[in-house]
């Protein structure tokens, strides 16, 4: 288990009082029933926590929690885009 799945599943359980038996990498967000208000709770605490910005594409209902960390390890290690 990553960092950063470890802390997923940590905002699930604290802030969405996700069942911590409830979680697998083959569960969806749908499945842990995240309306489009709680995606966005979640996209915003993972920004917190981790110095990501979710692309709200990415953080759909149907995404698992091994897809999701994929994406935000693939946006923790790319490079930042500096503003000219």
């Amino acid at each position: 288990m990553t960092d950063t799945y470890a802390t997923i599943r940590s905002v699930l359980t604290g802030s969405f009082l996700v069942p911590e038996a409830e979680l697998g990498p083959g569960v969806t967000l749908e499945q842990l029933e995240l309306d489009s208000l709680a995606l966005a709770e979640f996209a915003l605490i993972l920004d917190e926590r981790l110095g990501v910005r979710i692309d709200s594409e990415r953080a759909t209902r149907t995404a698992t929690l091994a897809e999701v960390t994929e994406y935000v390890e693939t946006l923790r290690t790319s490079d930042p885009v500096t503003a000219p």
